[in-house]
């Protein structure tokens, strides 16, 4: 199926989860991250939940440090 995963077009497998995009976009490990879809934050807690569908416009948050 194809996403929209910040901006850009990326095709993935079927049936989805959070956490199992997060992993293939090689950011399942790292802290500070939000992920949004549809312009909707999915709390963590939901992320092994939470399908991604088709089309979905997902967006995934670096927290950083700075000033």
């Amino acid at each position: 199926m194809n996403v929209i995963v910040n901006g850009q077009d990326q095709s993935v497998a079927d049936h989805l989860h959070v956490d199992a995009l997060l992993a293939h976009m090689g950011q399942a490990e790292l802290g500070g991250i939000a992920v949004a879809i549809n312009d909707v934050v999915v709390p963590k807690g939901q992320w092994k939940k939470h399908l991604i569908n088709d089309g979905d416009k997902v967006l995934i948050i670096k927290a950083s440090q700075g000033g």
